[in-house]
């Protein structure tokens, strides 16, 4: 009589094993960087949603300052609504990494989580911004911007993911922007900013100020 093959019993895999996968996976997800996250975000339209309801709980701390829909109330401090995600989120960086500073924002980020980060990028990029200037601006202003700035902040001055959209930006942030770079104050650090804004004089830098912000 020929003896039935024993099936062999499959041994469950160790706890150790199964932790050390879980690790690995968490590991890899982590290892994407927040750009990239960011980016994914952005690819799908539940996610970008989702992100902007997030994104709009955080504001609400930012919102004495920067405005309920990024559009600040303080002609010194910049409007976010309608810049660049990307741009935005290496700014949040810089902040937290101490490469950039103010005495609100560097202690604010840094209690931020890496989701909150995320999603408050995300909600003051869908906003629209308006512009903060009522007035045009001057053709001297439009001339300085056309051979000083355009090459980096783009012929409309929108921006990009290195560079900020100025287009409606606070009258008073720009100038003040543009002072601290051209006196290399250390608030901020760019070298390109620094060779573009070394001859500007006063008037230069409110002519700036005035074209920009009225930009739509």
């Amino acid at each position: 009589m020929m003896r039935r093959p024993m099936h062999r019993r499959e041994t469950p895999a160790p706890a150790w094993v199964l932790l050390s996968l879980l690790a690995f996976a968490a590991s890899a997800a982590s290892a994407q960087s927040l750009p990239d996250r960011l980016k994914s975000i952005l690819a799908s339209p539940s996610a970008t949603a989702s992100a902007i309801e997030g994104g709009r709980k955080i504001s609400q701390f930012c919102a004495n300052c920067h405005g309920l829909d990024g559009n600040s109330k303080l002609a010194e401090v910049p409007n976010l609504a309608g810049q660049n995600p990307i741009y935005l989120l290496e700014q949040v960086r810089k902040f937290s990494a101490g490469e950039r500073r103010d005495e609100w924002m560097e202690p604010m980020i840094k209690q931020l989580s890496e989701n909150e980060r995320l999603n408050v990028v995300v909600f003051y990029s869908s906003m629209t911004v308006v512009p903060a200037g009522s007035k045009a601006g001057s053709a001297d202003g439009q001339d300085l911007f056309s051979h000083r700035c355009v090459q980096c902040h783009g012929p409309q001055a929108r921006g990009g993911e290195r560079f900020p959209r100025l287009a409606g930006q606070q009258h008073e942030y720009i100038v003040r922007s543009l002072t601290r770079y051209r006196n290399r104050t250390g608030e901020r650090i760019a070298p390109e900013m620094f060779a573009m804004t070394a001859a500007l004089k006063d008037s230069d830098i409110q002519a700036l100020a005035d074209f920009l912000s009225s930009l739509k």
